[in-house]
């Protein structure tokens, strides 16, 4: 166990005792899919308290635990920010890495930042709903283009933009997948699973060999994300015609 997974499984471990023992609900920062899957690992041994994870909609990335097992409900604290250019006239092509550098470049911490999910010309950013008003306060500019940041309601937020892409390959393993989407070589593909970096679902996928299902979200750390839609054929030579989607 490495020194940083330690210190997590006892943040958590203090996280469900205080929220077993005060009966009030206790909540992380937005976790990561790496340092989300330190608490699937222990959540046998911080089960007692109850554990919920959740990022602002079904399928994020990035979630926030919540420890506890109330008579009560109570939301977890994620506000819900749309980024919009000020001139749709002057604004440029942004991607992911757009935002999020301009996010941190005002000195917020990434953890109190969930998932940015790219929409028409602009963006929704998830957030502690805490940092939500520095944020609308301060953002005017995302690379070069000049914006201006809203709260929004969760529910009124449209199904994120998705592009299809086909691919054919020789089985619905999830090194095959990841090979194909990304552009890789299936030796260079295996290195990322070897190396813990890929998620599929939110959960540690360390073997190449899985079969992935249709609704599967894969994550590879470091090049991106997409959803395994389905099978939608086959090849006069056997290879399967599959069909998935990556954020448009």
């Amino acid at each position: 166990m490495s020194e940083e997974e330690r210190l997590w499984k006892n943040r958590f471990a203090e996280l469900a005792e205080r929220a077993y023992a005060r009966g009030r609900y206790a909540f992380t920062d937005f976790l990561s899919p790496v340092e989300a899957e330190y608490l699937h690992a222990c959540e046998r041994e911080v089960s007692y308290a109850g554990v919920r994870l959740w990022g602002g909609y079904e399928g994020a990335e990035r979630q926030i635990a919540r420890f506890g097992s109330c008579g009560y409900e109570e939301a977890f604290p994620i506000a819900v920010l749309k980024i919009t250019p000020v001139s749709e006239r002057f604004a440029e092509p942004l991607v992911h890495r757009d935002y999020l550098g301009s996010l941190t470049g005002l000195g917020i911490e990434r953890n109190t930042l969930g998932d940015i999910r790219l929409s028409g010309g602009g963006a929704y950013v998830y957030c502690l709903d805490r940092i939500a008003p520095f944020i609308a306060e301060n953002l005017r500019r995302v690379r070069h283009t000049d914006v201006k940041a809203e709260k929004t309601e969760a529910g009124k937020i449209a199904a994120g933009e998705k592009k299809s892409e086909f691919h054919f390959l020789s089985s619905l393993r999830a090194d095959c997948a990841v090979a194909a989407v990304f552009s890789l070589s299936r030796t260079e593909a295996e290195k990322y699973f070897d190396a813990e970096r890929v998620f599929v679902n939110g959960r540690l996928c360390v073997r190449p060999s899985r079969e992935l299902h249709e609704g599967d979200g894969v994550t590879v750390r470091g090049k991106g994300r997409f959803t395994f839609a389905e099978t939608a054929g086959e090849s006069r030579k056997g290879r399967l015609r599959v069909r998935v989607e990556r954020d448009g």
